[in-house]
């Protein structure tokens, strides 16, 4: 019987639901962690995974989970030093291919977009795409049955102006490392489960692992933006470092162009 579900602090409730309603999508395609596990959560925001994951290991783990915006990283500290029993370590910094310091769009209505690859400049197109990816989850019953009767292009409307919130963004400047120099300084000698999800730097953070600590991972699962352009190069790295991997995107998830990749050592 695994442990009750933690109540998280949070930054906006609606997105703690929302992402605990993602959890369980990690956990298929052959992902499984067992007692003991050490698991990395790259891109943790306030730590809903990592929650879920200690909730079914009933706290029997060790969790290393990374966010480098400093509301979000402030919130899963809180909650480490909460709920975690000194299990979950919280890095105020995020992954890439090398140490940098990169600036970070935050939206605080939405935090769970706030990413290195979002601005100004682009946050229209998001707005859109995340415009679609919702009102997808509507017509699939996401809101209940009343909802999926609402024709679609007034969906659309309703939800585009509710995402005009995307507009305010604050900008903060991160630190980013390599996730071997990571490990090196952690000591950390195996990762049962990589879970990687930051809104667009996926690939980044698969270049920062060294070939020495490739064996070291047993399983990831990283869910990839821009899906069209930068599936086929996620699943090649896997694929040439010895994993099984398999893929999934749901109708959401098409409309939002994001997709999982799943690997684990065969």
């Amino acid at each position: 019987m695994a442990m009750r579900a933690i109540d998280l602090h949070s930054i906006n409730r609606w997105e703690a639901s929302f992402l605990r309603e993602e959890v369980d999508g990690y956990f298929t395609h052959g992902i499984e962690c067992t007692p003991g596990a050490t698991v990395l959560d790259v891109g943790a925001n306030i730590g809903v995974f990592s929650a879920a994951v200690y909730e079914r290991l009933d706290g029997d783990v060790r969790i290393y989970a990374f966010e480098p915006m400093p509301p979000l990283h402030a919130t899963l500290e809180r909650n480490a030093r909460e709920f975690f029993n000194g299990r979950l370590t919280a890095l105020p910094y995020g992954l890439a291919s090398r140490d940098d310091e990169l600036d970070f769009s935050y939206i605080p209505a939405a935090t769970i977009f706030s990413s290195s690859s979002r601005d100004q400049g682009n946050i229209e197109d998001e707005r859109r795409r995340v415009t679609a990816s919702v009102v997808e989850g509507i017509r699939q019953g996401g809101l209940g049955p009343a909802l999926r009767r609402v024709p679609a292009s007034i969906l659309t409307f309703l939800i585009g102006r509710k995402l005009r919130v995307l507009r305010q963004l604050e900008t903060h400047r991160v630190k980013v490392r390599p996730l071997s120099s990571v490990l090196d300084e952690q000591g950390i000698d195996h990762i049962d489960l990589l879970k990687v999800d930051v809104e667009g730097a996926e690939l980044e953070v698969l270049r920062g692992i060294e070939e020495r600590h490739w064996p070291l991972v047993r399983q990831a699962v990283v869910e990839v933006e821009g899906w069209q352009q930068n599936r086929d190069t996620v699943c090649e790295v896997l694929l040439t470092h010895g994993f099984k991997v398999s893929t999934e995107q749901n109708s959401v998830q098409r409309a939002g162009d994001i997709g999982m990749v799943f690997a684990v050592r065969p």
